[in-house]
């Protein structure tokens, strides 16, 4: 068994996949919000065909709503240990949680600081600095994963400058706060404006209409602010 988690979605997922290609038997894909504990253990304990054995994979398992049925899979997960089992998470799994699987089942996937201080620099009035940050996070980590992330601090920003604390009652209020100080600082219509500016990058990339690369639209982006 295989817990891959963290906020590196990219390269987690990258590996994810890396497994799944290099197996040559069944791959049985189980999603799990609305995963059984019926449909687990079928999954885990009958027999496969053509003997090649098989490989099962579970997505957001430890994402799921707190209940009776989740703690009933992860107490099986817990005492069986099963081989040929993979499990995806797109996020950080606490410590504490995971500990009964074993550290080493568990890998986890960090993102670079430098990300971190790339967003929380940004400043319209500092795009030197901002854009200088950006050049540097592009260097070792992947430009999807740095327009997931900005998308969606910009979306936090948006919230703080709209509804202001009661709006990011998820977060710690240190955390809030600091939001809403970066907010202040484009004003709601700039920040919906620059918001609207990723969802047509977005849809450029996946649609393959612009003739630039991402980390280009990227750097434009941050130039313009």
């Amino acid at each position: 068994m295989l817990i891959f988690h963290g906020q590196n979605t990219a390269l987690s997922r990258q590996k994810l996949l890396e497994k799944i290609e290099n197996f040559p038997g069944e791959i049985v894909r189980l999603e799990g919000s609305k995963l059984t504990l019926t449909e687990l253990k079928q999954a885990l304990e009958s027999s496969c065909l053509f003997g090649l054995g098989r490989l099962t994979v579970i997505e957001n398992l430890f994402a799921r709503r707190p209940g009776k049925l989740k703690e009933e899979i992860l107490k099986y997960l817990k005492e069986g240990q099963p081989k040929n089992l993979l499990i995806w998470e797109g996020k950080n799994i606490d410590g504490r949680t995971l500990k009964p699987f074993g550290l080493t089942n568990c890998l986890k996937f960090a993102v670079s600081p430098l990300i971190f201080k790339f967003l929380d620099s940004l400043n319209p009035e500092n795009k030197k600095t901002v854009l200088t940050l950006l050049h540097q996070c592009l260097e070792d980590t992947p430009p999807e994963l740095i327009f997931f992330m900005l998308s969606r601090h910009i979306r936090y920003l948006i919230i703080a400058a709209d509804a202001g604390i009661k709006g990011l009652a998820e977060f710690p209020s240190w955390r809030g706060q600091k939001y809403i100080f970066q907010a202040k600082k484009f004003g709601l219509k700039k920040l919906i404006g620059l918001y609207h500016d990723l969802l047509v990058i977005d849809f450029q990339q996946k649609t393959s209409k612009s003739s630039l690369t991402l980390p280009a639209q990227l750097d434009l982006l941050i130039a313009n602010l």
